[in-house]
């Protein structure tokens, strides 16, 4: 059986290039210890990780459109989904960040399939975002394209760049987005607050 041939990186992007020179600055640095040769295909596979994690703007709003279908349906009381795991970057360090995020909405004559909430959340996280950001974007997105009576996000977070650096604390992050009568109603607000913060549970 012919064995395979390993895998070899292209240098022809700015990103590719980005990652050459950081893993040759590592071997560089690292040069007289055993361990240097676990640096071997490296470059390979941390643009593999940026690419995974950090689409194209034409990407992300075409994978959106694929989210789009609705189905016409009486329902119109409050629904409620998640959390969703939502991998992304910090924008400042890009170190990793996890975002869990809780959507909530209340149909107007037309409902999104469910599977579609998760969806939208992870793909909305492909870029590196800022957290207040992330909910914000995500909260415009399905109350321009779902035209509902409501909509609310919640998301808390746990941020690499805390973590791993500066303070190094494992704390969350919580922000949230209301809009129609989540924003305008205590009561329905106060019923999507109860239910986001039990499904972390």
């Amino acid at each position: 059986m012919k064995k395979k041939e390993p895998e070899k990186l292209q240098i022809t992007t700015s990103l590719t290039k980005g990652a050459v020179q950081l893993v040759n600055h590592l071997k560089e640095l690292y040069k007289g210890w055993e361990g240097v040769k676990q640096f071997q295909d490296t470059d390979l596979r941390l643009v593999k990780l940026y690419e995974e994690l950090c689409w194209s703007p034409a990407k992300i709003e075409e994978e959106l459109r694929k989210c789009l279908k609705t189905f016409k349906d009486g329902y119109s009381e409050m629904l409620v989904t998640g959390p969703t795991e939502v991998w992304t970057l910090c924008p400042h360090h890009l170190l990793p960040c996890l975002f869990r995020v809780t959507v909530g909405y209340l149909p107007h004559q037309r409902v999104l399939g469910l599977s579609k909430f998760s969806r939208i959340a992870i793909i909305m996280g492909k870029r590196p975002i800022m957290q207040e950001a992330y909910s914000e974007e995500l909260s415009k997105w399905l109350d321009k394209n779902l035209r509902p009576e409501g909509t609310a996000v919640y998301v808390s977070g746990t941020h690499g760049c805390m973590q791993a650096r500066g303070i190094k604390q494992n704390a969350e992050v919580v922000t949230s987005v209301l809009k129609g009568d989540f924003l305008k109603l205590p009561e329905t607000r106060a019923e999507f607050y109860a239910i986001a913060r039990n499904s972390r549970r």
